[in-house]
């Protein structure tokens, strides 16, 4: 499987592409999307480059971070903005997406809903058996797909399991009929 992560923003947007084979995650790809002017020709930048990677990469999904409200609702707008030129790349591909909080990043990549973004970078690095630390917004992008790719693994185990709800019982006897 292959997952494209997406982590936006209207100046900087990570992005990097993992393939998952079992048990295993190899890196594919990944950068930074930089985009500078007014901000309708950063979106369309941003759009540009999210239609490039889809076709390039052909991923079966695309892991993008949810947007978060912090003190600057100013910056939540901008935020939404990148996200919906990537949501629109993505619907144009006709390819299935699903988002992730930055909390549940973290708890995925470092087993901390609070990690710092240098112990993503180096969980990111350490999980993909990266030589060198990736930049911050690449790192989120890459945290967003290793996210996904544990979520679905666990989707499919549970899957598997409700398919199969007693496979797993383990038999215990009796005290009485043990003497």
């Amino acid at each position: 499987m292959r997952v494209l992560g997406l982590d936006p923003g209207t100046v900087a947007t990570g992005w990097g592409v993992i393939d998952a084979a079992g048990e295993r995650l190899t890196y594919a790809g990944g950068g930074v999307i930089r985009a500078a002017g007014p901000l309708p020709h950063r979106l369309a930048k941003i759009y540009q480059h999210a239609a490039r990677l889809l076709a390039t990469f052909e991923p079966q999904w695309v892991s993008l971070e949810k947007m978060f409200v912090g003190q600057n609702v100013q910056s939540a707008f901008r935020l939404g903005e990148a996200r919906g030129a990537i949501l629109v790349a993505v619907a144009q591909a006709g390819i299935s997406v699903c988002e992730y909080s930055p909390a549940e990043i973290k708890v995925a990549v470092a087993g901390n809903g609070r990690a710092a973004k240098e112990q993503m970078q180096g969980m990111v690095a350490r999980l993909l058996a990266l030589a060198t630390l990736p930049p911050g917004d690449e790192a989120d992008a890459l945290g967003a797909a290793i996210c996904h790719l544990h979520a679905h693994r666990f989707a499919a185990l549970v899957e598997a399991e409700v398919q199969s709800p007693f496979r797993h019982t383990v038999r215990l006897r009796s005290r009485r009929g043990a003497r």
